[in-house]
């Protein structure tokens, strides 16, 4: 297998991301269809999905399914060296280890260890959100950095105006809203009202994640599982999905 990327500083911050709330997965690599990684956290309060298609990939040498076990921390360490212009190439030629070359100024080669799991099969989440709303990735980032200030639990409220998130606890109230007014929503589509609370620490961690994105959906009804997207460049996925908090 050996398939090479555009801009590896993506991976790095992927990557990073998943590092923070799950400690080893399995990449599956389709000659057909592409990469893919999908596995929830020890708790099985999130569930995360990356999707790299086939097309994103400007090399994509791969004759049959490949599945390469990660730990994610160690991995994340060998991105974070990635740099601005480098191209990521990533290569297996056995089961046993698999190589990461950064091409740039030069081409560094780091050599990791293939371990040995068995990627547990999570099928496509089957939900109905009846709130959809679409923001960008830097207004998302900072809604997160500014409601974490206050507390550890988010809210989000939704209705076809505008899109509310709030947090409070004992040190004060945090609420930031967004209207179509405003211009900050992309796309908004709320049938009534939606309202519900998630553990903010999940976004928080995976807030790395939309450095790299362009946009960020949030999909989500009242007391139920909320769906981060974050739309990547070359067509890549990033999502999760966060189990409500239900008082």
């Amino acid at each position: 297998m050996q398939l090479e990327f555009f801009d590896a500083r993506i991976w790095r911050y992927l990557v990073s991301a998943i590092s923070k709330v799950i400690e080893e997965g399995v990449f599956i690599v389709s000659p057909n269809e592409g990469m893919r990684f999908r596995a929830m956290d020890p708790s099985h309060v999130i569930l995360l999905d990356m999707y790299f298609p086939k097309d994103s990939f400007e090399t994509f040498d791969v004759g049959e399914e490949v599945r390469i076990g990660i730990n994610f921390e160690d991995l994340a360490k060998v991105l974070r060296r990635a740099k601005k212009e480098d191209r990521l190439i990533l290569e297996s030629k056995d089961s046993t280890s698999f190589s990461i070359t950064f091409k740039g100024k030069g081409e560094r080669t780091f050599t990791l260890p293939v371990l040995d799991i068995v990627a547990e099969e999570i099928p496509e989440p089957q939900l109905e959100f009846k709130a959809s709303i679409k923001i960008m990735s830097d207004i998302y980032r900072d809604t997160i950095k500014d409601v974490e200030l206050i507390g550890d639990i988010v809210k989000f409220i939704a209705s076809s105006e505008e899109f509310k998130i709030a947090s409070s606890s004992e040190f004060g109230e945090a609420e930031i809203i967004y209207s179509r007014e405003s211009g900050s929503i992309i796309d908004l589509e709320v049938e009534d009202v939606q309202e519900a609370s998630y553990t903010l620490e999940y976004f928080t961690d995976l807030s790395g994640a939309a450095r790299v994105a362009d946009t960020i959906t949030i999909r989500f009804s009242t007391d139920m599982p909320a769906e981060v997207i974050h739309e990547i460049p070359q067509g890549v996925v990033f999502k999760f999905l966060v189990a409500p908090r239900v008082e």
